[in-house]
């Protein structure tokens, strides 16, 4: 069993060999909670990637919009699902 320390503001270093085996990196999001007196660090799941697949939509969507006039504008909006007001 390893054993860590405390720091004066509570943070603890989690030894490596725990780090490597749960594949712990630089900023991945643990979960934390208490069982029956145990203090529980779980890796949280990545987020999905909703930015990403906004972010190329989006660009798909200005780069058409840049080129079209206002009526087909507006039924690429209502094909995309948006309402176009006006």
């Amino acid at each position: 069993m390893l054993k860590v320390k405390t720091s004066s503001k509570g943070q603890i270093v989690i030894p490596k060999e725990i780090r490597d085996a749960l594949g712990i990196k630089p900023g991945t999001v643990l979960s934390v909670h208490v069982e029956g007196g145990r203090i529980i660090l779980e890796p949280s799941p990545a987020p999905p990637d909703i930015f990403v697949e906004l972010g190329k939509k989006s660009e798909q969507i200005l780069k058409e919009s840049k080129r079209v006039d206002d009526e087909r504008l507006g039924r690429l909006l209502r094909n995309l699902g948006v309402e176009s007001s006006g």
